[in-house]
């Protein structure tokens, strides 16, 4: 069952047993174009290694009736899901008559890739399993075929790259590849084994976007994956960033295979994570610009100058976050209670104050954690607040009954800054004047030992436009234009890195952004530390600036308002 396969919900698969399998639904035009691109003479055979709703066999078949092909004969589709195996086998016999012996009732990585069961055209989209549900056996034998073909692949990955990897070997030399894929292929670090090995493996290779998402009601974007010749020596990667997904219907009709228009990518750096496929959706001036910055002195990551992590996780945060007043009323003492924010509301600044907390605690965006250590002698009156805990069954939530003792929250660390890490428009770093801790609804900045630089100017060059480009570059869009920041994605964000001796300066001008960003002035902040920082101290231009601004801007509107781009009637 895949990623995205049939139109409607299928009558045999219950919701959690299709989150379960991966299993989301796609509509016939987008399997018709790539049925189209794949088959291209009528002596074609062709695989859908999940085929679910049979959408893509079903276009298969299509298209070889219309090159005078055998469909019965030429199709094969495996699924894994029985009911849903048994159904669509018998209406695909009925409509095309397939021979029943063409779709088995299997696990795709059962399948040997045998040179007797290779065929011209793999088509179809993986099953999305992210890695907490992709485990036990089936991640076991998918990583055994992905090292199979010289590709090892990290434990923590979800199935569909497993599953690309799998489907590349049940290809004869020569070969075409199409599938839906997410965009996970273009962002997520376990993902470039797979892009190296599709380098590997084709002539081209060509990623379909689209300004306007393909699956709106998804929180995963997607993108179609055309690679060709399997066999040749050396790869190139092609890219086109199309408006909606209905213009495909146009490629067809023009019959234009090569897709005119693509865009030559480096597939090297593409593949090893260097850059990024969202990067060719901005101007190449900008493009040039951003890179010359990036591998320039004038710029480093932020992992050069701390480390990224997240919060802590309590298990039962209403529990384990006391308000002053319950502090009080539970006469729990001082050194079991640590300022703590809840949510990313709570920071409307550069900098977090004792002021901010308190304001914060006014309207229940901050308090105090419970925090006990294993080894500390538990006062009657913290012992009298456990106990009602007990009674109320907290130690049996999750992550409490995980651990020993229940109430001994683990991993809780004093940053030097806070991160907010899904964001509408940009995310927040702000320098933690107030020595507060904070949960996993928020990143945590620790600064390297010795570190030259304080959190307060960390804050003030995240306010560069060289920087919130970066940001929309190295995170990745979901559902609803929100853009997330994993915390290795947030370690390779670009900061502007001016001259040690401009520390001073710097400082002071943290305060000036402080007060602008606490008035909602964010765009004066960003034009201020442009003209400081990457104009005056970098050497930047006006014009650069403005490249930079105009870049993140186009950037931010593709993933904001990807649903309201209007497909023609």
């Amino acid at each position: 069952m895949s990623l995205l396969d049939y139109p409607t919900s299928h009558p045999e698969a219950s919701e959690h047993d299709a989150k379960t399998l991966g299993a989301f639904y796609t509509d016939a035009q987008i399997a018709d174009f790539l049925a189209w691109w794949a088959i291209r003479s009528p002596s074609d055979t062709a695989l859908d290694p999940s085929f679910g709703g049979g959408v893509f066999l079903r276009s298969a078949c299509k298209r070889l009736i219309e090159l005078r092909g055998r469909p019965g004969c030429q199709v094969f589709g495996v699924e894994i899901d029985a009911g849903v195996h048994r159904l669509i086998r018998e209406k695909l016999v009925e409509e095309y008559d397939l021979d029943r012996r063409n779709l088995r009732h299997a696990d795709f990585f059962s399948v040997e890739p045998s040179s007797s069961q290779q065929v011209d055209a793999v088509i179809g989209n993986p099953p999305f399993i992210r890695y907490q549900r992709f485990t036990g056996e089936a991640r076991k034998l998918g990583l055994a075929r992905s090292l199979a073909q010289g590709v090892r692949l990290p434990e923590l990955c979800s199935s569909w790259a497993p599953f690309v990897v799998h489907g590349i070997a049940m290809l004869r030399p020569g070969g075409r590849l199409a599938m839906v894929l997410p965009m996970e292929v273009a962002h997520a670090k376990y993902a470039r084994p797979v892009l190296e090995h599709i380098r590997r493996s084709f002539g081209t290779a060509t990623f379909l976007t689209f300004r306007k998402k393909l699956f709106p009601e998804l929180s995963e974007d997607t993108l179609l994956l055309l690679a060709d010749e399997k066999g040749r020596a050396s790869c190139r990667f092609l890219s086109q960033d199309l408006a909606h997904p209905g213009l495909l219907s146009g490629i067809r009709e023009r019959d234009d295979r090569s897709l005119s228009g693509t865009r030559q990518i480096d597939a090297a750096d593409i593949a090893s994570g260097e850059s990024r496929l969202i990067e060719h959706f901005i101007s190449p001036k900008a493009r040039d610009l951003y890179r010359e910055l990036k591998a320039s002195t004038k710029a480093r990551r932020l992992g050069a100058l701390a480390d990224v992590g997240i919060g802590y996780v309590t298990g039962a945060n209403d529990f384990f976050h006391l308000g002053p007043a319950a502090a009080r009323q539970w006469r729990i003492p001082d050194e079991f209670l640590r300022p703590a924010i809840r949510r990313g509301r709570a920071l409307t600044g550069l900098r977090f104050t004792p002021d901010d907390w308190r304001r914060a605690v006014e309207i229940g965006e901050a308090g105090y954690l419970l925090h006990i250590r294993k080894d500390s002698p538990i006062p009657r009156t913290v012992r009298r607040y456990l106990d009602q805990g007990e009674a109320r069954g907290i130690e049996k939530a999750y992550k409490c009954r995980t651990r020993s003792p229940w109430y001994c929250v683990p991993h809780v660390h004093r940053p030097d800054a806070f991160l907010t890490y899904m964001s509408g428009l940009t995310p927040r770093l702000v320098a933690n004047d107030v020595d507060a801790f904070a949960p996993n609804s928020l990143h945590l900045l620790r600064l390297h030992a010795g570190s030259e630089i304080t959190s307060d100017v960390i804050a003030a060059l995240w306010q560069t436009s060289l920087t919130r480009l970066s940001v929309e570059i190295e995170g990745h869009a979901l559902g609803g234009g929100m853009l997330k920041l994993e915390p290795t994605e947030a370690e390779n964000v670009v900061v502007a890195s001016p001259d040690p001796s401009q520390t001073v300066h710097l400082a002071a001008l943290a305060e000036e952004l402080d007060h602008a960003v606490r008035k909602g002035e964010d765009g004066a902040a960003q034009e201020r530390a442009d003209a400081v920082i990457l104009r005056k101290m970098l050497g930047l231009t006006l014009a650069d600036c403005e490249l930079l601004r105009s870049a993140t801007d186009t950037l931010r509107a593709r993933r904001g308002y990807r649903d309201s781009i209007n497909e023609p009637a």
